[in-house]
């Protein structure tokens, strides 16, 4: 199941009893609200968790920006990222702005990105759709009770996706951890 930007702020409109729209630029009240909230809503939503259908790595670019925050290296970050996970080394590292800053001569980093719609899971999607109508029932209709019901049933959804989406891997197991061994 894959929905573009378009398709999803129709199903949240329709949700609402508002009108669909075939595109963010044509012209209507709706599709001005959906076009300003839609990439701040998407993004703040996948920030929000370390969804296994939005991590990637990179190795970054290293800069010549003059030390900072008590590191040697400056790297630039990319253009899609929003959220860190860890660098490689698992050493420290700050980040600020548009660049991570570090002691590591070599940073590999995992990170959330601001993913295309096709990598959304199912549950994601019904969450993201939940949120904006929400979002819509202020902006579009100013109906404070339709907005509750519709963040209750997105903070409902969201458990959910994260639930599922944390079984994407197997548990980390705790290794050689003295409380444990002394328990044997």
């Amino acid at each position: 199941m894959s929905f573009s930007s378009i398709e999803l702020c129709s199903k949240a409109l329709n949700k609402i009893g508002a009108n669909s729209i075939t595109s963010l630029d044509e012209g209507t009240v709706e599709a001005d609200i959906c076009s300003s909230i839609y990439s701040s809503l998407k993004q703040k939503l996948l920030s929000l968790y370390f969804w296994s259908f939005a991590i990637k790595t990179s190795n970054l670019e290293k800069t010549e920006l003059a030390e900072r925050y008590d590191y040697t290296y400056a790297y630039v970050l990319p253009i899609d990222f929003l959220r860190a996970i860890k660098i490689a080394s698992g050493d420290s590292y700050k980040i600020a702005g548009n660049y991570l800053f570090s002691d590591d001569n070599e940073v590999n980093l995992e990170y959330v990105a601001d993913v295309e719609e096709s990598k959304f899971s199912p549950l994601f999607i019904s969450a993201f759709i939940y949120l904006m109508s929400a979002e819509l029932s202020i902006s579009l209709l100013n109906d404070t009770s339709k907005y509750s019901l519709f963040y209750r049933l997105f903070n409902s959804e969201i458990r959910e996706a994260k639930s599922v989406d944390s079984m994407q891997e197997t548990n980390k197991t705790i290794k050689n951890f003295s409380l444990i061994n002394a328990r044997k």
